[in-house]
C-alpha cells in the first residue's frame, strides 16, 4: 500500500512540473538563441540561400515565438552588409543580446 502511494504522489508531482518545461520556448533560451545563429551563419558561408534558410525554419519550427526568433535571426545574418560572420561569431553575439535582452526586461518589472 506505502508503495502505490509513494508511486503515485510520484507520478502526480511530475505530471505537475511537466508542463512547465515543456513550456519554454526556443525564444526563451539564450543558449538556444546562439546555437542557431551558429548554425545559420554556417549555412550562409556554405552558400545556402536566404530563401532556403527560410524554408528550412518553417519546416522544424511550429512555435510562433520560435520561428519568428529564427526568422529575425536569418534576416540579421543574410541582411549583413559587412563581413560574413563565423558560426562563433553569430552564436556568441545572439547569445549575449539574447542575455542583454532578458536582463532589461528583468530589472523593469
Amino acid at each position: 500500500m506505502k508503495r502505490v502511494v509513494a508511486s503515485v504522489a510520484l507520478a502526480v508531482s511530475l505530471a505537475q512540473s511537466g508542463p512547465a518545461v515543456f513550456a519554454q520556448t526556443v525564444s526563451d533560451q539564450c543558449f538556444a538563441i546562439g546555437d542557431i545563429a551558429g548554425q545559420v551563419a554556417s549555412w550562409r558561408a556554405h552558400k545556402k540561400t536566404k530563401e532556403e534558410a527560410l524554408a528550412q525554419a518553417k519546416k522544424y519550427y511550429t512555435d510562433d515565438a520560435d520561428r519568428q526568433a529564427v526568422i529575425d535571426i536569418i534576416d540579421k545574418i543574410y541582411g549583413t552588409n559587412g563581413p560574413v560572420m563565423t558560426p562563433d561569431q553569430a552564436s556568441m553575439r545572439f547569445t549575449e543580446d539574447c542575455a542583454k535582452r532578458q536582463k532589461d526586461q528583468a530589472s523593469k518589472q
